[in-house]
């Protein structure tokens, strides 16, 4: 393999060339020479735009080339299983866009492909790069807040296209599935645990079939509380905040490197963390790069995105029976 690893998108979703081509560009260990698509001319007319090499006209005749190493998945939510496990099956690493899958039976067959098949599978959860989010963990566990008692954690916007997969029950779509997975997961983070019962109250407006806000509640086996909160049809909202019983930190947006971290112990004045963070996604790439070139074991391996859908699903549980659930333990 050369010094650098290949990559290949899966799709021309956005997010491919508004965050993985910038953070492969300034990487020195990550490319990305190759784009594919359900059509050989939306394909071109991406890799043309944004200067890369390679244009496949099916997901699989990407794949199947030996001019890439890995592939990042950025399709629907619904369609992750799926290309995963074949691209495992080519012996292609996947970096595999959030959530991991639709569904716990779906994620450990993707995780058992990636092993059987000896390639690494990561979901690419990329605020835990941030140094803001890492600062706060590492806060946490140094006992700077005194125990955390309870945790708040949303990303909301605003969408108004009928269309959006994100309002499709199909490809899997719903405000927790692709925002508020976000919010569970710093939560978790910034424990550093697992959240043992889940409670969620779910809203679907306009006859939409998919949730289009969802207020959850973790609860941890220290006894402190998460609250989690994704809206794709509110205001514009990134926030975290850790309250425990020394004090709290608190970050304005969790997904801004350049956020400033306030730190309020007792009745001191707040303490502001002035820091500054490499691009998230460049850095997810290092590492991804380092793990397939060097035989790294991920810092965050695929049962971690086992264990943030073992909540998500536990959350949708909740909002369809009306009862606290047990998180599912991985």
């Amino acid at each position: 393999m050369p010094g650098k690893v290949r990559y290949g998108l899966i799709s021309t979703a956005r997010i491919g060339f508004t965050a993985h081509v910038p953070g492969a560009a300034t990487s020195e260990n990550s490319e990305i020479v190759a784009v594919s698509s359900r059509s050989i001319a939306s394909a071109e007319a991406a890799a043309k735009e944004h200067n890369i090499p390679l244009a496949f006209g099916s997901y699989q005749e990407m794949i199947d080339s030996d001019e890439i190493d890995a592939v990042i998945n950025t399709l629907p939510n619904s369609m992750h299983h799926e290309w995963t496990i074949k691209a495992a099956e080519a012996g292609k690493h996947v970096l595999c866009e959030k959530p991991l899958s639709a569904t716990m039976r779906e994620a450990r067959e993707m995780k058992a492909a990636a092993d059987v098949n000896n390639v690494v599978l990561v979901e690419a959860f990329t605020p835990r790069w941030n140094k803001q989010l890492v600062t706060a963990r590492s806060l946490i566990a140094d006992g700077e807040i005194g125990d955390v008692i309870r945790l708040e954690a949303g990303l909301s916007f605003t969408v108004t296209d009928p269309d959006n997969i994100r309002l499709s029950k199909e490809l899997a779509g719903g405000s927790l599935m692709d925002a508020g997975c976000y919010a569970v997961y710093a939560v978790r983070y910034a424990m550093s645990a697992e959240p043992t019962h889940a409670m969620a109250f779910d809203r679907k407006s306009n006859g939409i079939p998919v949730d289009t806000t969802m207020n959850g509640f973790l609860q941890f086996p220290n006894g402190g509380v998460g609250y989690v909160w994704s809206s794709v049809e509110g205001p514009s909202a990134r926030f975290f905040k850790a309250v425990g019983t020394k004090g709290e930190i608190e970050l304005g947006n969790a997904f801004d490197e350049n956020e400033p971290l306030v730190v309020t112990i007792g009745d001191s004045e707040p303490r502001v963390m002035e820091l500054s963070s490499t691009n998230r996604f460049q850095v997810q790439l290092d590492e991804f790069s380092e793990c397939v070139l060097n035989g790294k074991e991920p810092e965050f391996p695929a049962d971690d995105a086992l264990r943030n859908m073992a909540s998500v699903l536990a959350l949708y549980e909740s909002a369809d029976t009306g009862k606290a659930v047990a998180v599912e333990q991985i």
